[in-house]
Parts: C-alpha cells; sequence; structure tokens
C-alpha cells in the first residue's frame, strides 16, 4: 500500500483520529492503496482525502478535494 501523507486531528481521542491524503496529478484516480488501507485501519481512520485535478465531491466516504483547496487541509 502506497499512501501519500497521514495527518492528525488537532484533539485526539481513542479512536478516529487520523486522514488519509492521496495525492493524483492526472485523470487516473485507482484508488487501490486508499481503499485497503481504509479497510485495514477503519477503526482509527476519520476522514481520507483524495486531491487532484478536478473538482469538489464527496463519493464512497471519500473527500475528493481540489488541488488549490490543499492549503485547507
Amino acid at each position: 500500500m502506497e499512501i501519500d501523507f497521514l495527518i492528525a486531528k488537532s484533539k485526539i481521542s481513542s479512536r478516529h483520529d487520523i486522514s488519509l491524503i492521496e495525492v493524483k496529478s492526472g485523470k487516473n484516480d485507482t484508488l487501490t492503496s486508499l481503499r485497503k488501507f481504509q479497510k485495514k485501519y477503519k477503526e482509527q481512520l476519520y476522514i481520507p482525502y483524495l486531491l487532484h485535478t478536478g473538482e469538489l465531491k464527496e463519493e464512497a466516504g471519500i473527500v475528493y478535494l481540489p488541488l488549490y483547496m490543499t492549503p485547507l487541509l
């Protein structure tokens, strides 16, 4: 599995503290690693993000952010 970044929430609790960040620069949005990681560590995960060149959307529990919104994480 290859995940580009992991970030933790500022307030740590016993569950759901880590967000995955996957970065895609092209149209190829294969999310194999992100989905495997999400399935394996679902108890510790908060929100998975995909930074990409497209528009803002949420699909199947993954937040798709345009690259220009990266500073908002």
